[in-house]
């Protein structure tokens, strides 16, 4: 980047953060957990974070938790933040660290339950009980393996595509295997969504083989589910299937003719999860950055920087986009991390996935 976009990016900061200092905070007062959790916080002074710059808008969101966070309880902790890859190579280092006892080289984990539920079942997670700190905020449906994991946002999987260069308004996703999509669409190199597709309740192996196997002559590219600028353009018309809807929404607020379908054949809803691996330099810090996210503020500044927030919570613009699809009739398979852990069959049939999507 030359030095005036560095510059005029310091400057957008530096913006950013005067109007998360002149944001509200919530007014609820510490019961005695929390303020012992700050008090410990406080003492660690740090929080280490790595996530792709495309989540929770990477270095600059970080910038504006930091502020919030600290505005909001009180303290003075300090977020190093580096842009890292993605959520499952993290996992992955994560694990790898905790298996030759090293210390992790980030305080949270911040994934959905395909990264998340691995490190459960191999016993890298910390135990939080979540719901003592914020009673009036955190319910028991937020709380998954017994505290190892709290969700603090929900997203919905579907098909992202150029509403204004679709050849018809999709509805199934059997519609991308009609001729007009031909040579048009993309799909990603990790067969997103499809993995759940075939679980034994969901569609099933046959089924999702049968389905991928036909899209694969469809697509004409591979690309990340953070590409959706590559459909905002018309370079593809649609990426089947998506991680969540999340990158549509960031579009179109930019005005792009881009959507997200939800099929009525394959709804997904899944969330996204904070987890505190048992090897974290800071885990009092990192349960207070938990902690924020499902504050007021921090759900505000999930949806503005990743447009999503947790459906369970008041006033959730999540819950009023389910609504919506409810009301439609789409029926939602809900993807937990508990779900994920009694389907072992998955892991094998996504590797298969991946080879029928990505071999030509």
């Amino acid at each position: 980047m030359s030095i005036m976009g560095n510059l005029i990016r310091a400057m957008g900061v530096a913006c950013a953060l005067a109007l998360v200092l002149a944001a509200p905070v919530s007014a609820q007062a510490p019961n005695e957990a929390l303020k012992k959790l700050i008090a410990d916080a406080s003492k660690e002074g740090t929080l280490t974070l790595s996530w792709s710059n495309s989540t929770l808008a990477g270095v600059e969101g970080a910038a504006k938790a930091q502020v919030l966070m600290n505005k909001v309880f009180g303290t003075n902790i300090k977020i190093d933040f580096v842009p890292g890859p993605d959520m499952a190579r993290i996992a992955n280092q994560l694990t790898t660290e905790f298996s030759a006892k090293q210390t992790a080289h980030v305080d949270i984990m911040l994934g959905a339950a395909t990264q998340i539920a691995p490190m459960a079942r191999l016993d890298i997670l910390r135990l939080v009980d979540w719901k003592s700190y914020m009673p009036e905020r955190i319910t028991n449906e937020m709380v998954e393996m017994d505290g190892r994991m709290v969700r603090i946002v929900t997203g919905l999987s579907g098909v992202t595509y150029n509403s204004a260069m679709a050849p018809m308004k999709p509805k199934l996703l059997e519609d991308f295997l009609r001729p007009e999509w031909k040579g048009r669409i993309a799909s990603t190199p990790y067969a997103a969504s499809f993995d759940v597709l075939a679980a034994d309740d969901v569609w099933g192996e046959k089924k999702t083989y049968d389905f991928v196997r036909a899209l694969s002559k469809q697509i004409s590219g591979l690309i990340r589910c953070g590409d959706a600028e590559r459909v905002a353009t018309g370079e593809y018309l649609a990426i089947v299937m998506d991680c969540t809807g999340q990158d549509a929404l960031l579009w179109q607020e930019k005005g792009a003719p881009i959507d997200q379908m939800m099929p009525l054949d394959a709804a997904q809803k899944r969330y996204y999860y904070i987890s505190i691996p048992k090897h974290a330099p800071h885990p009092a810090a990192a349960t207070l950055f938990g902690l924020f996210m499902l504050t007021p503020e921090g759900q505000k500044l999930a949806y503005e920087t990743w447009k999503t927030d947790l459906h369970l919570l008041p006033g959730s613009t999540m819950s009023r986009i389910i609504e919506g699809y409810e009301k439609q009739n789409v029926p939602f398979k809900e993807v937990t991390a508990s779900w994920w852990l009694q389907h072992p069959e998955i892991d094998q049939r996504r590797s298969e996935l991946i080879k029928i999507i990505t071999t030509k």
